[in-house]
């Protein structure tokens, strides 16, 4: 017997946002995990909808909270029930970010409250929206910038305080104020041509057949997307494995690998697969490819989406890329798992993710695959390292730390992008969302001499 159980559009975003807290999910699995139960005519009216908001409550999280904690008398927003809390964000959002009638934005959120809780916390809920709709945060900002200017860009813009610091020190103060409005700005597509199933032209002419306007990118095997009337992933072609969905910054990673055919070659850090999908695809389905993750979970769907796209010399093996061993390559990806500062515009969920702390444990991972990849690289092979962090001790430093652990610098003309930091910055990439319109990016070519 199938049981429906029914709850408000507010109710479902405030659990998905309460998953991701608590459960430590991304805002993509939170989203998945949440619409399982939603039955199938209510998922496609739904789900756009809420993608929308959680995604950009967690955008201006900071800058909600900002609102709700000027508002509240005697406590702060993280004293309150985690579900309580998560619903107010929703109706500070509608009234401070969507401009929803007050009645509407306020009303749903009560009705929730009234039914989750009590008559008492519906009271309370109802003042602090009040509240929160009278509050000039126009004038509440201008005097947090007087007492602390960079707290002030965190709230505004909605950023850590630690990126913030650290973007001004990189960037200078007007680089990155540019930094964080991109990072803001919606989200810009980009795709890759599958080579086994078509060509870029005729691709091109498809997505414009159905009211996709492209244009030319610095890859010849890449579109960015300017315009569409249907999502991208409605398209039959798509669901065909035509065409994927990857990062302009991201499939340059394979493009400076320049792998060739018949070589043999590793990914250490495979999952979700685009970099090891893209370099089957230019070596046009020969040689071998060890694409290795510790997530069989994730190992799997890229298992599902080699079908699709045609790939058949890809061997997924479940591992750990710090201690994996298996012979010796010609090349090897390592796209090390990053704190993701350079994808804020993409994930904005991320920006909550990561403290100084966690940051210095993930470096301490990169060294790790980092001295793993020289054992596994044969003599004379070559390495691309690359991550989507804007911080030069998860980029520069690490690349300093493998040339002292025994890797050389491979000269690579970079055909787009920025130069690095640091003495061996003209050797290495960099992408910036400001400068480039994509993920901000780093990509260094290494040889095993």
């Amino acid at each position: 017997m199938e049981v429906t159980i029914k709850v408000t559009l507010q109710e479902l975003i405030a659990s998905i946002l309460l998953d991701i807290e608590e459960l430590n999910l991304s805002a993509k699995n939170a989203l998945e995990r949440a619409f399982r139960n939603v039955i199938e005519r209510d998922r496609e009216r739904y789900r756009g909808l809420a993608h929308s908001y959680v995604f950009e409550i967690l955008k201006w999280k900071r800058r909600i909270d900002f609102n709700i904690n000027s508002v509240l008398k005697g406590s702060q927003l993280e004293d309150l029930n985690p579900l309580l809390a998560n619903l107010l964000r929703i109706g500070t959002y509608d009234l401070k970010f969507k401009n929803t009638p007050s009645a509407i934005a306020t009303d749903s959120i009560i009705r929730v409250v009234k039914e989750r809780f009590n008559i008492k916390t519906a009271k309370f809920a109802n003042a602090l929206l009040r509240g929160v709709e009278e509050f000039d945060e126009r004038k509440a900002l201008q005097r947090l910038r007087e007492r602390d200017k960079i707290e002030y860009l965190s709230v505004k813009f909605s950023h850590p305080r630690w990126y913030v610091e650290y973007a001004i020190d990189l960037l200078g103060y007007d680089g990155a104020i540019r930094l964080m409005h991109s990072n803001n700005r919606s989200q810009r597509y980009y795709v890759r041509v599958n080579p086994l199933k078509t060509d870029i032209d005729t691709l091109r002419d498809y997505l414009e057949e159905k009211g996709v306007r492209t244009a030319r990118t610095p890859l010849d095997d890449v579109l960015k997307i300017l315009d569409y009337k249907v999502p991208l992933t409605r398209l039959s072609w798509y669901s065909k494995g035509y065409f994927v969905i990857q990062d302009l910054a991201s499939a340059y990673v394979a493009h400076v690998l320049s792998p060739e055919r018949g070589e043999r070659i590793l990914d250490m850090a495979a999952a979700p697969g685009s970099k090891t999908f893209h370099v089957a695809h230019l070596m046009e389905n020969t040689g071998e490819i060890v694409a290795i993750d510790y997530s069989r979970d994730r190992l799997e769907k890229m298992r599902e989406k080699m079908s699709l796209l045609g790939i058949k010399n890809v061997k997924l093996v479940h591992a750990d890329g710090r201690t994996f061993r298996g012979g010796e390559f010609d090349k090897i990806i390592l796209d090390a798992p990053c704190s993701s500062s350079g994808t804020y515009r993409q994930f904005p969920d991320v920006k909550w993710s990561f403290s100084e702390e966690k940051i210095k444990k993930v470096i301490q991972v990169q060294k790790e695959m980092l001295r793993n990849a020289y054992k596994n690289l044969k003599k004379g092979g070559e390495m691309t390292y690359s991550t989507c962090s804007i911080r030069v001790d998860e980029n520069e430093e690490n690349v300093r730390y493998a040339l002292r652990k025994g890797f050389e610098l491979v000269p690579h003309e970079f055909t787009w992008g920025e130069r690095g930091f640091t003495e061996i910055g003209n050797e290495v990439f960099r992408a910036f969302t400001y400068l480039h319109d994509c993920n901000s990016f780093f990509i260094a070519k290494l040889r095993k001499p």
